[in-house]
């Protein structure tokens, strides 16, 4: 899906094609059905143990039903919005959807402690490293995250750095860092650090984070 962006004196708004986050979520929620019913078909084999295929069917049908049955009012959204939203800033502070289907998460400037904008966006974690792309990195503060339970962190997409710094992230559009640096700049109060790097690593193996402009 690609990602676009525009701003104005008064907001700045990234956001997913209309019809590409349409197809994407028609398409995720046939795949998640499907291997439901895969599962479901499996779990008839003689020898294959049924509980755990019976949660694994009822947690992908249910998510792909789930996502099947919200397109038709989100498709109206994104017809209103002119897309998908991902990203929008104001002097107010930055609304966040992490995911296609995600819950939308507004968060005030007086909860924000960093924006970090990163070319190359990596995890490592036990046994495999992650490589997202680039990535606008929202750090929150620790009494922000705190109010999240534990179900609001996984419907926003809130975590944890490998230095224990609570966040949230989306991509953002190829050859926009510059911009997106200077409009962010603008909005942000003076408490609020906005910065870029060329490579952020979160490394969960050794509780650390390293950034680099190399």
């Amino acid at each position: 899906m690609r990602l676009k962006l525009r701003h104005s004196d008064t907001e700045l708004l990234i956001y997913r094609e209309r019809w590409g986050a349409i197809a994407y979520g028609s398409t995720l929620g046939a795949a998640c059905v499907a291997v439901a019913v895969g599962s479901y078909f499996l779990s008839n084999q003689a020898g294959v143990p049924k509980p755990f295929l019976i949660a694994f069917t009822l947690l992908f049908g249910l998510a792909g039903a789930a996502l099947l049955l919200r397109l038709p009012a989100e498709s109206k959204e994104f017809a209103a919005e002119g897309g998908a939203h991902v990203l929008s800033a104001d002097c107010w502070g930055i609304s966040i959807t992490a995911n296609l289907g995600a819950r939308k998460q507004r968060v005030p400037w007086t909860s924000i402690k960093e924006v970090l904008l990163a070319k190359r966006f990596k995890t490592i974690d036990i046994g495999e490293s992650c490589y997202l792309g680039r990535a606008v990195i929202v750090f929150l503060t620790n009494d922000e995250y705190d109010s999240l339970s534990i179900l609001d962190r996984i419907n926003v997409g809130a975590s944890r750095s490998g230095g224990d710094r609570p966040f949230l992230y989306v991509p953002y559009p190829e050859r926009q860092e510059e911009l997106l640096i200077g409009v962010l700049r603008e909005f942000a109060p003076d408490s609020v650090r906005v910065r870029s790097e060329q490579v952020a690593v979160f490394d969960f193996r050794k509780h650390a984070d390293s950034y680099s402009n190399a």
